[in-house]
């Protein structure tokens, strides 16, 4: 039996090389990436330096991809691609794009709006406020974002206005790209959420966050049912239709606050994997089927920990 085709955005990320080791022998893995650097790196990968994703031959590259190899599914994990991968790619020379709907994208992608639609379902509930409307209706601390934008970049505590307008100066950003949000005090965890096309729940894997700095490095796997009803929420209401990944805070008070959605694979995907759960063959499984079963965890009290890997090319 031919094995399916994958091809993957983004070889960069902490997902790999694990990920890699865990599709090899069921798929034919390809992937893309501007980092040049990878080709040493992972010298017998089926790689292809890309295009940055805000040039225009971005598309016509991905294209040719899929069309030389003949890529059944492809999996976009930059999130600025996932917003045009849906639209752009879906269904060119036969290939599914595994990833929520342009809709979605657009809608996770800004946080504004993202935290008036959670409030409105009275799903989640953040005090939040946009940079130039903002005249400190909640106390200090209070924490800075980006509107739009992806991990960590631009985040801080702020304790007030003189750091905030420190901010504004040595970010380059304008109030109104900014969100300001109430200080959530309690336990963060991230949540991985496999929704097939027709919007079916498949498996949900909460992540207690241990430490993080950018990406999280200590985590382990937890069955919380106050997180998967509420993630279930999210879904019959915003309708992905494809995997996301939750960023809440679980308060003191047993309260969930949702402060992010990603619409793709988290990087801590890989424990889920670990756990036994293999998201990308089951969403494959199910694809353009109705699901029926029982909601599918990982193992519990699975301990994901990073370290750094010291590699070294060239010389003489």
């Amino acid at each position: 039996m031919l094995k399916k085709k994958l091809l993957i955005s983004g070889l960069g990320g902490s997902l790999f090389p694990y990920l890699h080791e865990q599709l090899q022998d069921k798929y034919e893995v390809f992937y893309v990436d501007a980092d040049e650097q990878l080709e040493k790196i992972y010298a017998h990968y089926n790689f292809y330096k890309s295009p940055w994703i805000n040039d225009a031959a971005y598309w016509v590259f991905i294209k040719d991809i899929i069309q030389k190899n003949n890529i059944d599914y492809y999996i976009p994990l930059i999130d600025e691609e996932i917003v045009e991968a849906k639209k752009s790619i879906e269904d060119f020379c036969g290939v599914k794009v595994i990833s929520p709907t342009h809709e979605f994208a657009l809608l996770s992608m800004n946080k504004y709006i993202l935290m008036q639609k959670l409030h409105a379902a009275n799903i989640s509930s953040v005090v939040s406020f946009t940079g130039d409307i903002f005249k400190w209706e909640i106390p200090a601390p209070v924490f800075v974002k980006p509107i739009s934008g992806r991990g960590s970049r631009g985040i801080r505590k702020i304790s007030g206005s003189i750091q905030l307008n420190a901010y504004y100066e040595l970010e380059k950003y304008t109030p109104e790209e900014i969100l300001i949000q109430e200080h959530l005090e309690g336990t963060e965890y991230t949540v991985g959420v496999l929704v097939n096309n027709m919007n079916d729940v498949i498996s949900i894997s909460s992540k207690k966050i241990i430490r993080k700095k950018g990406i999280t490095q200590i985590a382990v796997t937890e069955n919380n049912t106050l997180i998967d009803d509420v993630s279930i929420k999210v879904v019959k209401e915003l309708k992905p239709c494809g995997p996301i990944n939750i960023q809440l805070i679980l308060t003191p008070q047993n309260e969930i606050k949702i402060f992010e959605i990603n619409p793709r694979f988290s990087t801590t995907s890989i424990m889920e994997y670990a756990g036994g759960v293999n998201l990308i063959s089951l969403y494959i499984d199910w694809y353009n089927k109705k699901y029926y079963g029982a909601v599918i965890r990982p193992k519990k009290d699975l301990l994901l920990y990073r370290r750094w890997e010291n590699l070294f090319y060239g010389g003489e």
